[in-house]
């Protein structure tokens, strides 16, 4: 087996637990969406949590852009990365359909739990009157990629 000439620049795989390792600490990502032909990415927050994405999005008034984007079973990308250096690098997609979460019927709890030690996440969004409600969404994995680059040991 030949081993890839260009692995320096475009990474090599990363392994199960390392893949989880990153989605485990990491606190936010970039989402990819799409409405027909017309792509919509965003800055999210998110948990990982038994293998699955959750985040949520804040509704206001009027809506934001990203609701016309987002629907229940749709397909999504997640993408996080990790970068300390050009040949020290870490970075993870994870694509499949996003599935709202009833908050009112347990998911609420659910989301929180997932979204606990996440800096960016606000339980007081559930009670803020300027907000008309706190969305939640669940990615769960059909595809997940990691490729990284580590620095070379002597």
């Amino acid at each position: 087996m030949t081993a890839d000439p260009y692995a320096q620049w475009t990474g090599e795989p990363m392994e199960t637990d390392a893949v989880d390792a990153v989605l485990d600490t990491a606190d936010h990502g970039v989402l990819g969406l799409a409405d027909g032909d017309e792509p919509y990415t965003i800055p999210v927050s998110f948990g990982y949590e038994a293998g699955d994405i959750y985040f949520a999005f804040v509704r206001t008034d009027p809506d934001n852009e990203k609701f016309r984007f987002i629907a229940d079973g749709k397909p999504a990308r997640l993408l996080v990365t990790d970068i300390k250096a050009r040949f020290d690098w870490r970075s993870v997609a994870v694509t499949g359909p996003v599935e709202a979460i009833d908050l009112v019927h347990g998911g609420w709890e659910t989301l929180v739990e997932a979204l606990e030690n996440n800096p960016w996440f606000s339980t007081a969004f559930e009670d803020d009157d300027r907000v008309e409600g706190v969305r939640g969404w669940r990615l769960v994995p059909d595809e997940v990629e990691g490729l990284e680059i580590t620095p070379v040991s002597d």
